[in-house]
């Protein structure tokens, strides 16, 4: 969700449209929004498992992990805004990040945020088939899902099923350089049914809204950030 919970609410009135038995969040759920409160509040009332993605241990270590930031302009914007974050979330809504899990098994399924052993590891569709061996080595399920590339996309390896569910609040193409307006207009999850049949949803939100909500929530480098939706 990465705080955008006006994308969160799309999702979720979609997601009642399906005979869902389960919702699983991939992780990534408060840092890099304006709304990182109310989509831990959402998260709360589902009342869903949890996966501990590396933007959720960013906000509660402020390290920066294996992710390179080499410009000082930049990890000076995701310090400000992880600290506006903490502030929103309280000692409460940090200590519901710090339960999260690892993995969470569904059925059949591994539910993971990069990898089974990994928040930070990137597998692509173009990722070398050996490496993505390599990520499967260990997982005793039919299929592992996983977000943190903000991409959806499905690979069959081995006969096990490899499948990124892109993400509910910041959708873009990562390239470099990015776009002028990387972030795309719309929600992304998946459903999985028992016989695994994977189907990738995309669901338009109202991102005037969600811009509004930023300005009223004094957002850190807010024009920055408007800017690079794309309306």
């Amino acid at each position: 969700m990465h705080g955008n919970a006006v994308a969160f609410r799309a999702a979720l009135a979609d997601v009642e449209r399906h005979d869902v038995d389960l919702i699983v969040s991939l992780g990534d759920v408060a840092q890099g929004g304006p709304q990182p409160r109310e989509c831990v509040d959402l998260l709360r009332e589902l009342g869903c498992p949890c996966v501990f993605g590396n933007s959720d241990d960013f906000l509660l270590t402020l390290d920066f992990g294996a992710d390179p930031v080499e410009d000082d302009e930049h990890r000076q914007r995701l310090l400000d805004t992880a600290e506006w974050s903490r502030e929103q979330l309280g000692e409460g809504g940090l200590g519901f990040l710090q339960g999260f899990q690892p993995t969470v098994r569904a059925g059949d399924v591994l539910c993971c945020h990069a990898t089974p052993a990994s928040n930070e590891d990137v597998i692509l569709p173009g990722t070398d088939r050996a490496e993505l061996e390599r990520a499967l080595a260990n997982v005793e399920t039919a299929a592992v899902a996983a977000g943190h590339v903000h991409l959806q996309w499905l690979r069959r390896v081995n006969g096990k099923l490899w499948f990124c569910v892109g993400s509910v609040g910041l959708v873009y193409e990562d390239r470099q350089p990015l776009d002028p307006v990387p972030f795309l207009p719309w929600s992304e999850y998946a459903i999985v049914s028992d016989e695994l049949e994977v189907s990738f949803r995309r669901v338009p939100f109202d991102v005037e809204e969600l811009i509004a909500a930023a300005r009223a929530a004094d957002f850190p480098h807010f024009d920055r950030w408007a800017a690079m939706w794309q309306r």
